[in-house]
């Protein structure tokens, strides 16, 4: 029975060979005319278990893209015949590019719509990063968009301390001391922007805070943002420790649950910090710009009439300072500060930007002759890279933008 089997096996592999050698006859030139794909079906496999050579091909959910390399690799095509083969290619490609994983470069689609030179001038900042899945650059346009959400359903209001017992100077002398707390903790960079935003809106809703209070507020917000925004962060008893012990745990707790319950549970409004990040990248800025940005918007956080800003407003207004600051004295360089690409992923204008540069630069200019001087002195560490103690802070540039801020008022 096993001689009988290996006959079989052996017969109708000759059979195979032979169809394949009258295949290949038929084949010859000047004889017959065969089909452009006629030869893919000749080529034979002797080995059983191993797939032809172009079947996994036929795999593929594109089937466009087996039509191109067969007519390229297999058929001769005479000279007559080129023109309609690239006219097939070009809407191949075109559709290729368009359904790849739904990844289309923001400058493909502007050169598409419109052949402006405002248009093209758009750069697509997060083309380098779609190898990198935990980046998420494919999302990274509809995140900031919910951002910018965010501002607008938690807003702080201009003024909002009138008719309080608390002050605007009460409230720089307690940023102004909370700069310190974060410095001796070691505690990251949003922790210090989200107590800000937790003690304004805190202090803009409940209104009955009086001033002997003011610096639990402070403790408090602080220790929210810490366990909000740090891996470890601080005991209860440090924050207790830091105010030489006027507030117990207790009474920090209960601050804590009053603040929390005012705000509903909802500290994810967000930091100037994040809109940096995104701004900087897409203004090439340097580590140099960006620390001086950083810089500026401390400073803001201690000033009472800059807290109503939008954080995505102070962001572009600090960036666009430093780019101004670290270029030339030409007022013409200004004209190319704020670029196509910083208007578009900013989503504000050059005319929408200045009068917050202005008075941020009055803030700057006057900075060594305030009484709050702990976000100046941070800065003037080598490891901030003594930002605060630059000359270009004296230069007739941005003297000249302060100046101009006084003129409009």
């Amino acid at each position: 029975m096993a001689l009988r089997n290996r006959i079989a096996i052996s017969t109708t592999v000759n059979q195979e060979n032979v169809k394949n050698i009258k295949s290949s006859i038929a084949a010859v030139p000047g004889k017959t005319k065969r089909a452009a794909l006629g030869e893919i079906g000749n080529k034979v496999n002797p080995l059983r278990g191993v797939e032809p050579i172009d079947r996994t091909s036929l795999l593929q959910k594109d089937k466009k893209k087996l039509i191109i390399p067969t007519k390229q690799t297999f058929k001769p095509v005479e000279k007559g015949l080129e023109k309609p083969q690239i006219q097939i290619v070009k809407p191949v490609l075109k559709t290729t590019i368009s359904q790849d994983n739904n990844i289309v470069p923001v400058p493909l689609k502007k050169e598409v719509e419109s052949f402006s030179s405002d248009l093209l001038a758009v750069e697509n900042i997060d083309e380098e990063d779609y190898g990198n899945p935990s980046l998420v650059s494919i999302y990274s346009n509809e995140i900031y968009e919910y951002l910018r959400t965010l501002e607008t359903k938690f807003p702080i209001t201009k003024g909002y301390l009138g008719g309080q017992e608390v002050t605007p100077k009460m409230r720089s002398v307690l940023i102004d001391w909370l700069v310190d707390v974060h410095q001796q903790f070691h505690l990251m960079q949003e922790t210090l922007y989200l107590t800000v935003a937790i003690i304004d809106r805190f202090l803009q809703a409940f209104r009955s805070i009086d001033r002997k209070r003011l610096q639990l507020v402070g403790v408090t917000a602080m220790f929210i943002a810490s366990k909000y925004e740090e891996m470890y962060s601080p005991d209860i008893s440090d924050f207790v420790y830091i105010t030489d012990n006027a507030y117990s745990k207790v009474e920090i707790l209960q601050m804590e649950m009053l603040i929390v319950r005012i705000l509903d549970y909802s500290f994810g409004r967000p930091l100037p910090l994040h809109f940096l990040r995104r701004y900087s990248k897409a203004g090439k800025a340097q580590s140099i710009h960006h620390t001086m940005a950083k810089y500026f918007l401390e400073q803001s956080l201690m000033h009472y009439e800059m807290c109503h800003y939008s954080p995505s407003l102070l962001a572009a207004a600090a960036i666009y300072l430093a780019f101004v600051i670290m270029g030339s004295d030409d007022k013409d360089k200004e004209k190319f500060v704020w670029t196509n690409t910083l208007a578009h992923y900013s989503t504000y204008t050059k005319n929408d930007v200045l009068p917050v540069v202005q008075e941020i630069a009055s803030i700057i200019v006057n900075a060594d002759k305030s009484k709050y001087q702990a976000v100046r002195k941070k800065y003037a560490q080598s490891k901030y890279m003594k930002i605060s103690t630059r000359p270009e802070f004296r230069a007739p540039t941005i003297v000249a933008i302060a100046a101009a801020d006084k003129d409009a008022v």
